[in-house]
């Protein structure tokens, strides 16, 4: 989609539709200034009672000029002091939406607001909208809008136009990537990924391990999960250098998993919060790593970062890991499985501790982790843990920016008693509830000192419902997120 700041009124655009936003009770809204002559028919129109007002309701009008016919959607957006950026983001997804359904490809849209933020949000909705997966079809989807055009726009939205579309396009390639199936994004398929970002930008060192060279360096909970499959894990490592090396470096991990299975504690066919086949989206946390670092080299961010997704599948077999089994991590700490479906933390310690080499100004993790956390804060709310106030405060700023909230849940001593093995250092699971924290508690052990956040997406990476700017339900949560968390850190000092 090609998006353009215009120093055009809104009628002297050319365009298949014209999507013009209207309040609740709003009078005088089509002034001769922005509608020259023929302000007065659409005025007519409304007190006429032809527009709707309330919030995501549609009308239309036609009419002559410019020897065309001006297509006119009306996009009602209820009462002004109510308007939220997500509710920008959510309207604007809506417009997109139906305009796609009229077959327009060349669309003119007027600002929901004059506010730089919430026209980057009322962007973010109408180009989320239009996504589609179709890389495996036969016959691929013609019904995507070409162009969106901005009439009377400043320019100081160029620059959002162009931040934006970068950020929409890292989602959509992460995106690409979870919507593939489990044998087609691969561990190799995830590493390919990621060196397609990294290809020709000198600031990025990419370093992808095999399981071999992963066991050698120690990471013995990493290769137990990984060694019960045919397919090559991959530990892929990516140091992106836009700073002197003296500062410090954020460090961000996503856990990997492109089929979950749940090892030899094999999955139900359904269970409560998912169905085997959405085990495909179990890489979602790798996926928004390396997105992440498709937009910080592509806006050329001025930061030392560190992305490292750990990538495997987890299936049973002879050669599988199983539950009682008692496995060294790479921090020398020994763990108890009590369940092979509890495998993402596995992968994930030994990356958080491997991530410490860094010495990092934080690490970030990010992973499809416990079924808990569908059960306690649903698909809108990521639940979100830490050892650090600061960075857990910039990643909450960060939810509300994005519009992919996050929701801090408790990490209590009592939660981490469960933890205790009688066999080795610490169980992989424990009991008695509080599932999310208890995961979050066992990552917490392989952090150090450092400051640490961790993010579970089990709820909002996929199997989003009613969110007119997500039309397929996945979200690729995490990526907007963490750049916005990126943005905060800069601005706080932090990198």
């Amino acid at each position: 989609m090609i998006v353009r700041a215009m120093q055009k009124k809104i009628f002297e655009i050319t365009a298949d539709l014209y999507i013009i936003p209207v309040f609740k009770g709003e009078n005088n809204r089509f002034s001769p200034e922005d509608y020259s002559l023929f302000g007065a028919k659409l005025e007519a129109f409304a007190e006429n009672g032809g527009i709707k007002e309330e919030y995501k309701k549609r009308s239309f009008y036609s009419f002559e000029a410019f020897g065309g016919v001006k297509k006119i959607f009306f996009l009602g957006l209820g009462e002004k002091e109510k308007l939220t950026r997500e509710k920008i983001r959510e309207a604007s997804g809506f417009a997109a939406k139906e305009a796609k359904s009229l077959g327009a490809a060349n669309i003119a849209m007027a600002l929901l607001s004059p506010s730089p933020d919430d026209f980057k949000a009322q962007l973010e909705g109408f180009m989320l909208a239009d996504y589609s997966y179709d890389e495996l079809k036969a016959k691929k989807d013609a019904d995507k809008i070409s162009a969106l055009n901005f009439p009377d726009t400043a320019v100081q939205f160029e620059k959002a136009i162009s931040e934006t579309t970068q950020v929409i396009d890292a989602v959509f390639f992460a995106k690409d990537l979870m919507n593939g199936p489990g044998n087609y994004s691969t561990p190799a398929k995830i590493a390919d990924a990621a060196k397609k970002v990294a290809a020709g930008d000198k600031r990025i060192k990419l370093k992808v391990y095999s399981l071999e060279e992963a066991k050698k360096m120690g990471m013995g909970s990493f290769y137990s999960v990984a060694k019960g499959s045919e397919e090559p894990a991959k530990f892929i490592v990516a140091e992106y250098k836009g700073a002197p090396a003296s500062k410090k470096k954020g460090v961000f991990v996503g856990k990997g998993i492109t089929f979950d299975s749940g090892g030899i504690s094999l999955k139900p066919q359904v269970s409560g919060s998912s169905m085997i086949e959405d085990m495909k989206f179990d890489m979602s946390g790798a996926a928004s790593v390396i997105a992440l670092m498709k937009i910080i080299s592509g806006l050329n961010m001025k930061i030392n970062a560190v992305f490292i997704a750990p990538v495997t599948e987890n299936l049973p077999s002879g050669k599988a890991y199983k539950p009682g089994d008692v496995l060294t991590s790479m921090s020398g700490k020994t763990i108890e499985v009590i369940s092979t479906d509890a495998e993402g933390r596995l992968i994930l310690c030994d990356a958080l501790y491997f991530a410490q080499k860094y010495s990092p100004a934080f690490i970030v993790d990010i992973a499809t982790l416990t079924g808990a956390c569908v059960m306690a804060l649903g698909h809108f709310a990521t639940g979100l843990m830490g050892n650090d106030e600061t960075i857990k405060t910039m990643m909450k700023k960060a939810g509300e920016t994005s519009g992919e909230t996050v929701w801090e849940l408790p990490m209590l001593e009592e939660y981490a008693e469960t933890l205790k093995s009688k066999y080795a250092d610490i169980k992989n699971i424990g009991e008695g509830g509080a599932g999310t924290s208890v995961a979050g508690l066992f990552l917490k052990e392989f952090v150090g000192d450092y400051p640490w956040v961790h993010l579970d997406i089990a709820g909002t990476a996929y199997g989003i419902k009613n969110k007119s700017y997500i039309p397929d339900g996945v979200a690729a949560t995490g990526v907007r997120l963490m750049y916005e968390f990126t943005k905060n850190a800069v601005n706080g000092g932090v990198l």
